[in-house]
């Protein structure tokens, strides 16, 4: 590794690492879901299945396993905690930085590859879901690496092809197993579709190019010649052979142990979730096309401002003698079109789905960025006109976001303070599923504005300062400075993202109710959540036990509450009433207030209420 090529890791390294890593243990799990990761985990390490996972004791086939194993190797080792957990998002997200670098290093020149990492690793999305945990940053990383690894066998085949030296043919033969890697991470992390979108993406790159490519670097021949023989040769037969080993097992082991899992898991979980079909009904409200397009220029936002210019950069004209490295510039266009375009199909969008998109965003934005630095670079007396051009509308663009972030930025100063509860609510909505389903359930806005009104107004200060001068630094022809304002700025909004996580944890966690049922409660005790357990999902995972279920079959532990070892685990009305009444004690976990909950609804007696934890009360039978 040569110098500047440790010198651009450094410089990466420092920037993403605070922006992904800063906090990751500091909060603690956000229900609804968060917690459901760590409580599997837990069991997992300590229960030692590692084929079926359990949550709450409950088999959960919902997901692949490969989250789940990780999270566990981590919890084994150093113990349960929130970081121990949320790493498994972190990891993936900077190692999807890392392989952006290279590509962006081999497609878009020697600054396309250190920008476009920054750029992702910067984006809203990224740092804000780096920290928690779920599975799509274990996906963004997998797609990531297939496109590494096929980017990486073509060039080398050209290479090969055009001057047959035998230390090209480790490099492609390492693209290709990479490739083949990087699809079977994809399945063991989201299911199918870590499998559908690299082939469409490689699929329609294929159909598309080798029609139009005529020339490559001035040899004569197409393509579609150099990619054919990638997937002819033997090391794509070892390749497949390596993809079956490592999904295959899995898949056939669990199917084993679990009557029922082929139905539910691929046809009811993945093939009728796209069209909103299931029949295991959730609470998740899909959104519509629009207000998902809107959240996914929200979570790739700053440099979503720079994607009308960007576009360019993944869907380049062919021409005779096209450069092969320029021309795989449309495996980036079609990357982000795939993903977007797929789920905007999609009947059952959420606001995350989209996150795929961004490492191609990134490489657009990045190759864009690159060429702007080029463009300052250049002498006045041998500039090319192209490069200029493109310089002078960067800039212009620039110039326009600069105006329209102003303008956001101070309408959000300006006018938060007239901002009604039902807005923050709406607003939150958009964001997030869980205030979608709760917004559907009648609830009210369960915050006081306030601290969300200082909090917008923080968020439209740093837009009127941080994009204007960026504006101002590119016209004094500074464009590493300008770009490196904008990283600024999104530090700026990373404090904002943090302190909104901070300001809704109490309302999220399940930690502090469960630490007074550590305090309270004995091994003998019942403990019984009422309603679905993943909206208290981290309360197996902080108390360590089984927790029973009242009137919360529907979610999550449906298909798994049809097995015959924990059905006792899930409780009506009559079955609580009776053991309310009888002489064990038991704790009762609610988020219903008390005129709406099962103890008033059944008129139950001994009612004891020990405390109000955020979203949450807790109740006995028997006093303190």
């Amino acid at each position: 590794m040569n110098n500047k090529w440790k010198r651009e890791l450094l410089l990466i390294l420092v920037v993403s690492v605070p922006f992904i890593f800063w906090g990751m243990g500091s909060i603690s799990f956000l229900d609804p879901d968060e917690g459901m990761w760590g409580s599997i985990a837990r069991e997992m390490a300590e229960g030692g299945d590692w084929i079926t996972p359990h949550f709450n004791g409950v088999r959960y086939l919902e997901k692949p396993p490969l989250h789940y194993w990780l999270s566990a190797l981590t919890i084994s080792a150093f113990g349960p905690s929130e970081w121990a957990v949320r790493l498994w998002s972190a990891v993936p997200a900077l190692g999807t930085a890392l392989l952006i670098w290279r590509m962006g290093g081999w497609l878009y020149g020697k600054d396309g590859g250190l920008l476009s990492a920054i750029i992702f690793a910067t984006s809203v999305g990224v740092f804000h879901y780096a920290r928690i945990a779920f599975t799509e940053f274990l996906l963004i990383f997998s797609i990531t690496l297939a496109m590494f690894g096929f980017i990486t066998a073509t060039l080398s085949g050209q290479q090969l092809m055009a001057n047959d030296q035998r230390s090209w043919i480790n490099a492609q033969s390492s693209g290709v197993l990479i490739f083949y890697v990087g699809l079977a991470l994809g399945v063991l992390s989201k299911g199918l579709i870590g499998l559908v979108f690299p082939f469409l993406i490689v699929g329609i790159f294929l159909l598309l190019a080798s029609g139009k490519w005529q020339m490559v670097n001035g040899g004569e021949r197409r393509l579609f010649t150099v990619c054919y023989s990638l997937f002819t040769s033997r090391y794509s037969l070892i390749g497949l052979l390596l993809f079956i080993l490592l999904t295959v097992p899995w898949h056939l082991l669990v199917a084993w142990q679990n009557p029922g899992f082929f139905d539910f898991y691929v046809v009811d979980n993945q093939l009728l979730r796209f069209l909103n079909r299931r029949a295991f009904l959730e609470d998740d409200i899909p959104l519509t096309t629009p207000v998902f397009l809107l959240v996914t220029w929200i979570w790739f936002f700053p440099s979503s401002l720079f994607l009308p210019i960007a576009l360019r950069q993944g869907f380049p004209r062919f021409r005779p003698h096209l450069p092969l490295n320029e021309g795989l510039r449309l495996i980036v266009g079609l990357w982000a079109l795939m993903v977007i375009g797929f789920f905007s199909l999609s009947f059952s969008k959420l606001e995350h789905y989209s996150l795929a998109a961004l490492p191609a965003l990134s490489l657009m934005v990045g190759g864009s960025w690159a060429d702007a630095f080029s463009s300052c670079k250049s002498s006045p007396n041998v500039q090319s006109p192209i490069v200029s051009n493109q310089g002078v509308g960067f800039k212009w663009w620039l110039g326009i976001a600069a105006i329209g972030s102003s303008l956001f930025g101070a309408g959000l100063v300006l006018l938060s303070d007239f901002l009604s509860p039902e807005a923050l609510f709406a607003m939150l909505a958009h964001l997030n599923g869980y205030y979608r389903s709760v917004q559907a359930q009648g609830f009210e806005f369960p915050f006081s504005p306030t601290p969300f009104i200082s909090l917008l107004k923080w968020l439209g200060l740093t837009l009127v300062v941080g994009v204007p001068a960026a504006f101002f630094l590119f016209r004094l022809k500074r464009v590493r400075s300008s770009f490196y304002v904008l990283v600024g700025m999104t530090a700026g909004i990373l404090i904002f993202v943090i302190r909104v996580a901070l300001l809704v944890e109490p309302h999220h966690s399940s930690k502090p109710v469960a630490h007074a049922l550590l305090a309270q409660s004995q091994a003998s005790d019942l403990i019984i959540h009422e309603g679905t357990l993943e909206y208290s999902a981290g309360l197996p995972f902080y108390i360590g036990r089984q927790i029973y279920v009242l009137n919360g079959k529907r979610g999550d532990l449906e298909f798994g509450s049809r097995y015959p070892e924990t059905q006792h685990l899930f409780l009506d009305d009559e079955d609580f009433s009776r053991l309310w009444k009888g002489h064990r004690r038991v704790f009762l976990v609610t988020r219903l207030q008390e005129e709406e909950n099962a103890l008033k609804r059944l008129l139950a007696e001994n009612v004891h209420l020990l405390g109000h934890y955020g979203s949450r009360w807790l109740y006995s039978n028997h006093g303190p």
